[in-house]
């Protein structure tokens, strides 16, 4: 029995093989570098990933007249009785522990 296969040829297999390994079947290459398809556009404006307060977080850096409103409205929450006990919760949740005696 002849030998049908040359040792370039079986070189070239070992590598076709290492390289099928490394390289994903979701991936193309062209000349050597991956080819990713995008599958998604990110500035879609409908398609929020953070949730409500991502959306929220937004409108206050876009728009300068609704921060303003939010923060006066904080400063006067901050002046009310409730808004006294919640900011003194805050801090004394913040608070380092008290030392041991």
């Amino acid at each position: 029995m002849a030998n049908l296969f040359n040792k370039q040829t079986v070189v070239q297999g070992r590598l076709n093989q290492a390289q099928a390994n490394e390289t994903p079947n979701s991936f193309a290459t062209i000349n050597g570098g991956s080819n990713v398809n995008e599958t998604s556009v990110l500035a879609t404006p409908d398609t929020r990933m953070a949730g409500q307060e991502g959306a929220r977080a937004m409108q206050l850096m876009n728009d300068p007249a609704e921060a303003n409103r939010t923060a006066n409205w904080m400063n006067a929450f901050g002046l009310s009785n409730q808004g006294m006990m919640w900011n003194e919760a805050k801090m004394l949740m913040n608070a380092p522990p008290a030392p041991e005696a």
